[in-house]
């Protein structure tokens, strides 16, 4: 009768880990998982670092109070880099850790599979929207997120009132790069780029790969005048880069335009305007190319 409660009440505690399991799978950040790992583990914590007296400091796993190793990737067993738990499984499942920590009943070693699981179909999850919504070669957002991006921007605009700016951006002599230079030295201009533009953005703006050497800001709530100085905090991130380059025959350039969303506007006249007030700079400073 004991161990019937006992089972009972493992598997009530189960199906209301999946159930909140389910409801974070819906929200978008990383952090619902990290919350959902915490509240299905509070019972029964692993520190394998604990356990070992490990000292590897660069393990991820150190001193990690919440996740099990086993669901860490990177975690540095036996002197050597472990993948993700699908590639170490088997060293794992045969370590002492695991064995004590999850082969003590029946039921502590099902509800670990399915925790297993869970997190098995989470990390798919995490990957699969990575491939959908990011730009491969320099890891910004790509231009389906960025429709996505606007549409949410535009249901607050309509219940809440707000405005929000958009930035377009483009590399000045993108083509001319590329030939004179090679396209290897024109991707690694388009990461440069990508990490120029992540340190001049505020943490709440969206910054987009829109296509080829085009890169779009979304800024909530934003204003021309802060448009204007963020262009201007990225301009001077720009001659920071090509004091770094020092390089005689060539220095790295962006043209942008500004122009801001209100209710009720239409949002490809938007895009439109800051794209024609982007290609006039550039045509101003004769780098059309």
């Amino acid at each position: 009768m004991e161990n019937e409660k006992a089972l009972d009440r493992v598997l009530k505690q189960l199906a209301e880990d999946v159930r909140l399991f389910i409801e974070l799978s819906l929200q978008e950040p990383d952090t619902s998982w990290d919350e959902w790992l915490k509240l299905s583990t509070r019972n029964t914590p692993v520190r394998c670092w604990e356990m070992k007296g490990c000292g590897k400091v660069d393990c991820p796993a150190f001193l990690n109070k919440e996740g099990r190793c086993w669901l860490i990737a990177g975690t540095m067993c036996e002197g050597r880099i472990k993948g993700e738990f699908a590639l170490k499984y088997k060293s794992c499942t045969e370590c002492n850790v695991y064995r004590e920590s999850i082969f003590v009943d029946p039921v502590t070693e099902i509800y670990e599979h399915v925790l297993t699981l869970v997190h098995s179909f989470r990390t798919t999850q995490s990957k699969l929207r990575a491939q959908a919504t990011k730009d491969p070669l320099t890891g910004l957002y790509n231009r389906a997120y960025f429709n996505e991006v606007i549409m949410n921007e535009m249901q607050r605009a309509k219940r809440y009132g707000n405005s929000f700016s958009i930035v377009m951006l483009d590399v000045d002599n993108f083509k001319w790069i590329n030939d004179c230079y090679g396209h290897i030295f024109g991707d690694k201009i388009l990461r440069d780029c990508a990490e120029i533009l992540t340190r001049s953005v505020r943490a709440s703006d969206v910054l987009v790969r829109f296509g080829g050497d085009e890169f779009v800001i979304v800024m909530p709530e934003g204003d021309i005048e802060r448009c204007q100085e963020m262009v201007e905090r990225i301009k001077s991130n720009v001659d920071e880069w090509n004091t770094r380059l020092a390089n005689p025959d060539y220095s790295l350039s962006l043209s942008a335009g500004c122009a801001n969303y209100s209710q009720g506007m239409d949002i490809m006249s938007v895009l439109k305007e800051a794209d024609e007030k982007m290609y006039r700079e550039k045509r101003a400073s004769g780098s059309e190319m």
